[in-house]
């Protein structure tokens, strides 16, 4: 589980359009087959998902919400799905002219700010050699995003994540330091419908796929800040400054707990979580057994407590998956109730606040 292979509970959705599309409009419709074609990829012979099978069907989606733009082009989602399936297709420059038309038509989402930084991003790494300087224009998206929900650490973390991608860590620090200063880190909701399939376990696998597909890439981008950090705190180590390899360490644990809150509760999140607390509790180790920076014990002591979370979030999955199973939800809003739920044991045990128990402490007493 060092990896991102919890990422599991996302289901193979081998799916078709449900008969009711045909009496809705023609964009809603094409709109709908082009998330039906995103999620529906089929695993080859020995069950696994082929990247040219999912290259397949995200470029089969990209034509239906190519469709569903031409047939409503006023329509700011179908504009900003066609950019996330584009970037998923690996058709970067249709992406950025996709969101560039959907905030011309609804300037004040911050997910339409966050699908641009990732699509200039990706426009940038294009030109490895000149990657350093072409972000700028990706780490203003995410600015912007960041300035229209102020109080959420995510845009920041992005944006600090493209500027490590390209070794630029002077762009990164202030972002992240800014980022730690918010009190929330929100996952965004791409617009995926609930009811894709007339059954309702086959919906659940289609939004999950594509839902958590985007979700598992946001985790990967905080873990990579994170890893950023704890690589900082360890040249600091090499070069005997013990202050500045704790100072590194600390940040990355700042960083892990607040990927640990991000609201929804995810196992993908609490699994990132787990992972980058580790890895600053054992470099905030050795610190203290190199003669600074507190007690060696408290730290062996965090990382068993990790282990317990990390055995806990483990057996949680397994529950989850079977409550999953014998009681499909309604809705995506129970699904990731259900979710929560699942994680609280974990997330209590790290010492972090589950979503759902932040809630209760803000609702007014009853009577």
């Amino acid at each position: 589980m060092k990896d991102l292979a919890i990422a599991a509970v996302v289901l193979v959705a081998m799916v078709t359009a449900s008969a009711a599309d045909s009496d809705r409009p023609p964009a809603e419709s094409e709109f709908r087959a082009g998330w039906v074609a995103f999620a529906s990829v089929k695993p080859g012979p020995d069950g696994k998902l082929s990247l040219g099978a999912q290259q397949e069907a995200r470029v089969a989606a990209a034509a239906r919400m190519e469709a569903a733009a031409e047939a409503d082009p006023g329509n700011a989602v179908y504009q900003a799905s066609l950019c996330y399936v584009c970037l998923a297709a690996g058709k970067y420059a249709r992406a950025a002219e996709a969101i560039d038309r959907a905030i011309k038509l609804k300037d004040d989402d911050p997910l339409f700010y966050m699908l641009r930084g990732q699509a200039q991003a990706a426009l940038a790494h294009m030109v490895p050699q000149e990657a350093g300087e072409r972000i700028l224009p990706a780490l203003t998206a995410f600015e912007e995003a960041a300035r229209l929900d102020p109080t959420n650490a995510l845009p920041l973390v992005q944006a600090a994540s493209v500027a490590v991608s390209v070794g630029r860590m002077d762009l990164a620090l202030s972002r992240i330091e800014r980022a730690l200063e918010r009190p929330t880190a929100r996952l965004y909701r791409l617009w995926v419908p609930f009811d894709l399939h007339p059954e309702r376990d086959a919906s659940i696998n289609a939004w999950q796929y594509v839902q958590y597909g985007y979700w598992t890439s946001a985790a990967a981008r905080c873990q990579n800040v994170g890893m950023a950090l704890l690589s900082l705190g360890a040249q600091k180590m090499k070069d005997e400054d013990l202050d500045g390899a704790a100072r590194g360490f600390r940040k990355a644990l700042e960083v892990g707990r607040a990927v640990g809150m991000a609201e929804p509760n995810l196992f993908i999140t609490v699994h990132v979580a787990i992972n980058m607390m580790e890895g600053a509790y054992g470099g905030l180790l050795q610190v203290a057994e190199a003669g600074h920076g507190g007690n060696a014990e408290q730290w062996r002591g965090e990382m068993g407590v990790l282990q317990i979370a990390r055995t806990e979030l483990q057996n949680r999955l397994q529950v989850y998956l079977n409550r999953l199973k014998e009681d499909p939800p309604e809705t995506a809003d129970e699904l990731l109730a259900l979710e929560s739920d699942s994680v609280e044991r974990a997330l209590l045990g790290m010492g972090l606040t589950p979503v759902s128990k932040k809630e209760t402490e803000k609702a007014p007493e009853a009577g």
